[in-house]
């Protein structure tokens, strides 16, 4: 079932991927799609496939250490493979009794 936010964090400016809790990608709004250059096969890719090895942690520990939702640099490679640092949000949530 869509909601609304699903609609506002489609056409944000910002990058949005909704992950399960394995990593896999599941989503990703326009913004995430251009600039990670996403296809729907990529989709189905796990979050390792976009994360920098500068990053400190790998992504599932990143993400357990983020989950409080509070901010945190991040390193990832855009389309093409160029590197780039983002400000990343993570924040857990469980829609229809799964864990995103």
């Amino acid at each position: 079932m869509r909601r609304e936010t699903d609609f506002v964090l489609e056409k944000a400016a910002w990058p949005a991927l909704l992950l399960e809790e394995n990593g896999r990608i599941c989503r990703a709004n326009q913004a995430a799609r251009h600039v990670f250059g996403f296809t729907d096969q990529f989709l189905a890719s796990s979050l390792s496939a976009i994360w920098d090895a500068d990053n400190a942690t790998p992504p599932a520990q990143f993400l357990d250490q983020h989950a409080s939702g509070g901010t945190a640099p991040l390193k990832m490679l855009l389309h093409g493979a160029q590197k780039a640092q983002f400000i990343a949000h993570v924040a857990k949530i469980v829609r229809d009794e799964q864990s995103y």
